[in-house]
């Protein structure tokens, strides 16, 4: 008896999901494997001692930095409100934007979980659900564009830094294939890769001109914002993860000859590795890459700098938002209609 169209779509997304998670797993599995292999000489006693070696000075100043990090990226919504010519209190903006991004940052999988709690805390501030998309829309899009374009920076300016990296994964990751291919091996190809995809960026741009664009695949309509709201949603992007990098920067030991920019390359390769691994918080694949962008880091150090930096962009942050999100429950369930009678 064949399915009905019904019964076959929702087969099709248990099918689709469920590969996702196994492929994730996979993924999952596969990074912790490698980093073993990268880590395993390096006794925990290392990694203690490398902690009590970090200045506390400089942990201050990183969490600093963390807090504007996390306030550039409230500007997301802030500039898609405006877009859409909405006007809603920066305060109640920010605390939206802060709890979804700090929530999905770490659970991962953002466009469930950081959506879902940007749908609930803007319609309790009577937004429309269509308005509230498009901010989700507008927020997705435009960190996309950001770090694809920081991605692009880095293979075009610094395509070492890829090389080193690859190098090292590929050390660890034959036992499972065949290996890295030999194409990003060569530094002349990943810069070519790098000026590809920058030309492509621009060239969107160009072509939203003043007035945006709409584009329809397979049915579907994406809204394409004008130009001005492009380069300025790149320019936050590339603030916030700029100041990101910084953060690991900083705690990195000093004296070591390593550069600001050596580090933001490392850090935006495994940024973007961590978010295609769909991996929670990109746990385990984010630290294989770093490591291996790295190499020339005391490994026990750089784990205790990995640590560290956890502990502030991703567990504090996420500790402090569910509290937030929790006591907006209380207030919407509870408090607040108290005060309507």
């Amino acid at each position: 008896m064949p399915l009905k169209p019904k019964n076959a779509l929702n087969l099709k997304k248990i099918l689709w999901r469920s590969a996702l998670f196994f492929l994730t797993l996979a993924v999952f599995i596969l990074a912790l494997k490698a980093l073993y292999g990268l880590t395993q000489s390096i006794r925990l006693a290392e990694v203690v001692a490398a902690l009590a070696h970090i200045p506390p000075q400089d942990i201050v100043l990183a969490a600093l930095v963390v807090a504007f990090g996390y306030l550039v990226l409230t500007l997301y919504d802030t500039i898609a409100f405006q877009h859409m010519g909405i006007k809603l209190p920066f305060r109640k903006v920010a605390f939206t934007s802060f709890t979804a991004y700090a929530i999905g940052h770490t659970i991962g999988l953002a466009v469930l979980s950081a959506s879902g709690v940007r749908y609930r805390m803007y319609r309790a501030n009577d937004i429309k659900p269509e308005n509230i998309a498009n901010v989700i829309w507008l927020v997705s899009m435009a960190f996309t564009f950001g770090i694809a374009t920081l991605v692009a920076l880095s293979l075009a300016l610094n395509p070492h830094a890829t090389v080193v990296m690859m190098a090292q994964l590929d050390l660890q990751l034959t036992e499972f294939s065949a290996g890295i291919p030999d194409v990003f091996r060569n530094a002349m190809v990943i810069r070519g890769m790098g000026l590809s995809l920058l030309t492509l960026i621009s060239a969107i741009v160009i072509w939203s001109g003043r007035g945006g664009r709409h584009v329809k695949i397979r049915g579907w309509r994406f809204d394409l914002p004008p130009a001005v709201m492009l380069l300025k949603q790149i320019t936050i992007s590339m603030i916030d993860l700029a100041s990101v990098a910084f953060v690991l920067y900083m705690l990195l030991p000093h004296g070591t000859g390593i550069g600001y920019f050596t580090v933001f390359s490392a850090f935006i390769q495994s940024m973007i590795l961590a978010i295609l691994s769909h991996v929670p918080g990109g746990l385990g694949v984010f630290e294989l890459t770093m490591i291996a962008s790295l190499p020339q880091v005391n490994k026990p150090y750089l784990l205790a700098v990995l640590l560290i930096f956890r502990l502030l962009y991703y567990i504090l942050p996420f500790i402090l938002a569910v509290i937030f999100f929790i006591s907006h429950e209380i207030w919407l369930r509870w408090i607040q209609p108290k005060k309507r009678l």
